[in-house]
């Protein structure tokens, strides 16, 4: 992005950074939620179902975390890498 482009961007246009970092933050969300309902179900076919919603995330998670890693990008307000 060019000195000019940064200029003229509008205030309320996020970077690709920032955008995501937000993915991140919600597919975090997302994973506790997941994990919450999963601890609550009764129901096998429900129970399976949760798993591979678990799984869809955690696997959404790695590749924007990968992401993040080759960008070199560190949020400020949690750990992105678990450390």
């Amino acid at each position: 992005m060019t000195v000019t482009e940064i200029r003229f961007r509008k205030k309320n246009e996020k970077s690709e950074d920032e955008i995501l970092l937000e993915q991140l933050h919600r597919l975090h969300k997302d994973l506790d939620r997941a994990y919450a309902c999963f601890e609550l179900l009764s129901d096998s076919d429900l129970v399976e179902a949760t798993i591979y919603e678990i799984e869809a995330l955690k696997a959404r998670y790695r590749h924007l975390l990968c992401l993040a890693r080759q960008r070199n990008i560190r949020s400020e307000t949690r750990d992105l890498y678990g450390r």
